[in-house]
């Protein structure tokens, strides 16, 4: 287990692959986590902003639209489409793809290939990416 903060909270991520029970498990104790404490908004990030940070820094993997398509490097990248699929990003909390932005998805329990964009970007470009995530 990794052990990380936020605040005054402490949270506890995976370091290796988990199951999809498992991965449920995080998401929850996540949002319950956040809900306590809930994330410092002062600047609102340009929606402007987030998506040529989206399509420079995610499509690559992504897809301009999230499905995996149009926007992929291709070659050896993961094709990751599931922020277009609404049945399974409606089960995931806004505090989550913040936490998987920032710290990567091999903190997070998911593919590591994944990477951690928190010495990229800042906690408000990361909120203005999970706006714009939600509009896929």
């Amino acid at each position: 287990m990794s052990r990380f903060e936020v605040g005054d909270t402490v949270f506890f991520a995976p370091s290796t692959k988990t199951n999809f029970k498992c991965m449920k498990a995080s998401i929850l104790v996540t949002a319950m986590a956040f809900a306590l404490t809930p994330l410092a908004s002062s600047a609102e990030a340009d929606p402007d902003d987030s998506e040529e940070i989206f399509d420079q820094m995610c499509a690559g993997c992504h897809g301009y639209r999230g499905d995996g398509g149009e926007g992929h490097r291709g070659g050896f990248s993961p094709h990751v489409g599931t922020l277009a699929d609404e049945e399974y990003m409606a089960q995931v909390p806004d505090e989550y793809l913040y936490l998987i932005i920032k710290k990567g998805g091999a903190f997070m329990g998911k593919i590591a290939t994944m990477p951690a964009w928190e010495k990229k970007l800042t906690d408000e470009q990361i909120k203005g990416l999970v706006k714009h995530i939600r509009t896929f």
